[in-house]
């Protein structure tokens, strides 16, 4: 695919340029439109399903250049222009202030507008699309549940920060985390951890002094600040990323977001994937392999089945490895947290298991 065909943001934009453009491009030609009389608009990139675009060569989930007309005078689209203009006017004070604003925050500041926050948020998502921007250069953040530590020194606004030295609490990711510099590392790897117990764990039995790593958890379905960084591990500090997500279909799909990026944020996948990180597990196979005991796995629910069988679907997980993994979990319908490995013992993961898996180079590529 040509790079014309799909949306590609821009880097850190001038918060000048950017105010410049914002009231150009969008609102004085709104005005302009209002005062000959014409019906006033916006083109959006349209992020639907028939938008989103699976790049096999580049194995990245990415978003068509397809644009969609968002007008006033149209009862279908006035509610949605209107909302996008309002919020539009909030980042336009956000980059006059020269100050930032969590999604929950602009939600609150136009509430009257919206039912909900995801509608708000939508919207945002909508015009940091439309303007090829990221989020965060229109003061807008998301807010970060991410956590490191291990051996690696950063500066944050000047704050230096020895992610060795911050006992098991760990360093909270910034939602600018951009803004973030690494100053000195002695790692040779970083392992990301779906969930913060098995994250936990691991910190205690100091699993990144003795393997020379760095540990991350985005506390479950990863958050924008933590894909970057980790994104930012790899491209910077070059050091080879592992995952470990639970064995079920959701734990697969967040392992696909750290690496392929997400439906969702399909625009801005260039910036937040880390197409070569590896899946160590837990994988299906696994609990054989490691004689996880029956009682230690549970059942998968109907729920559990029908996401099986949408990410079992998608081009991106086509790969005759994956497919065998996904075959397992259909034939046996278990699936399994990465705590089930403490019924072999509760250092298992940390003792055995990993130092196992990442020496036999035993993963999902």
């Amino acid at each position: 695919m040509k790079k014309e065909e799909y949306i590609v943001l821009a880097g850190k934009v001038e918060k000048e340029k950017l105010l410049k453009k914002i009231l150009g491009e969008v609102f004085h030609r709104i005005l302009k439109q209002i005062s000959q009389g014409e019906n006033p608009s916006l083109e959006i990139p349209a992020r639907r399903k028939e938008s989103i675009v699976y790049d096999e060569e580049r194995d990245i989930i990415l978003l068509k250049r397809i644009l969609m007309k968002r007008d006033f005078l149209n009862m279908k689209n006035v509610r949605k222009f209107t909302q996008t203009v309002a919020i539009g006017a909030t980042m336009t004070e956000l980059l006059k202030r020269q100050i930032h604003a969590q999604l929950r925050d602009i939600f609150y500041n136009r509430a009257y507008l919206f039912e909900t926050q995801s509608e708000s948020d939508s919207i945002i998502e909508d015009i940091a699309a439309m303007m090829g921007v990221y989020r965060e250069n229109l003061g807008v953040i998301a807010s970060a549940k991410g956590v490191c530590v291990g051996e690696v020194k950063i500066r944050d606004r000047g704050d230096i920060i020895d992610c060795s030295r911050l006992g098991t609490g760990g360093w909270s990711i910034t939602p600018l985390v951009d803004e973030v510099t690494f100053i000195d590392h002695k790692a040779e790897f970083a392992l990301v951890i779906e969930k913060d117990a098995a994250f936990f764990r691991l910190v205690e039995d100091k699993f990144w002094r003795k393997h020379r790593c760095i540990l991350v958890t985005g506390k479950g379905q990863a958050d924008i600040a933590t894909r970057r960084f980790v994104k930012r591990i790899r491209e910077e500090l070059g050091l080879p990323v592992y995952l470990l997500v639970d064995s079920d279909p959701y734990g697969f799909y967040i392992a696909s977001v750290y690496k392929r990026g997400s439906i969702k944020m399909s625009f801005d996948s260039l910036r937040l994937s880390t197409k070569d990180a590896k899946l160590l597990g837990l994988l299906p196979s696994d609990l054989d392999k490691y004689k996880v005991p029956s009682y230690a796995r549970l059942k998968m629910n109907e729920a559990d089945l029908k996401r099986l069988m949408e990410i079992k679907n998608y081009p991106w997980f086509k790969d005759e490895k994956y497919q065998k993994e996904f075959e397992i979990m259909l034939r046996t319908k278990q699936k399994a947290e990465l705590q089930a490995l403490c019924s072999k013992n509760l250092t298992f993961l940390s003792d055995i298991y990993l130092p196992r898996k990442i020496k036999g180079e035993d993963w999902l590529s």
